[in-house]
């Protein structure tokens, strides 16, 4: 390998995981004081609608935090994600209430995730990452911005 490709590989693998969506505020997520993910934060009406819905690859401590000022429950579908997901939502308390697999749907009708809870903030990461890391319902969140 010639140095000049050496040295521009091991500067990217320097940099750490990116966040998933250009753009986006960005942050990190700790969950039960020692599980960190780096996080694109979607904020509005028009970043929580289209989600993660395009992205091809995520790093694997990567993911993307929903966040609402009010407690609602609002279910989540995987139209035209590429990738299968995991969700964690959490309520006012700041504590893991359900965490769900959700599969890719590319044609209608896509079914629907039902937390079936009122939640403030839920956090898409790649399929299995909450078991893989012992993440479980009651575990507590901190965003860190």
């Amino acid at each position: 390998m010639r140095p000049t490709i050496a040295v521009t590989l091991l500067a990217l693998s320097a940099c750490g995981p990116a966040t998933p969506v250009d753009g986006l505020p960005g942050g990190t997520l700790v969950i039960g004081g020692d599980v960190e993910v780096e996080v694109s934060i979607a904020e509005t009406p028009e970043a929580r609608s289209r989600g993660l819905m395009g992205v091809a690859r995520m790093d694997p401590d990567v993911g993307m935090v929903f966040l609402q000022e009010e407690p609602a429950r609002i279910h989540f579908w995987m139209k035209d994600t590429l990738i299968p997901l995991s969700i964690a939502f959490w309520g006012p308390d700041r504590r893991i209430a359900t965490i769900l697999d959700m599969e890719l749907c590319r044609t209608n009708p896509c079914p629907t995730y039902d937390p079936e809870v009122d939640w403030v903030g839920a956090l898409e990461v790649n399929q299995g990452f909450f078991e893989e890391h012992g993440v479980e319902e009651g575990d507590a969140v901190r965003l860190e911005r």
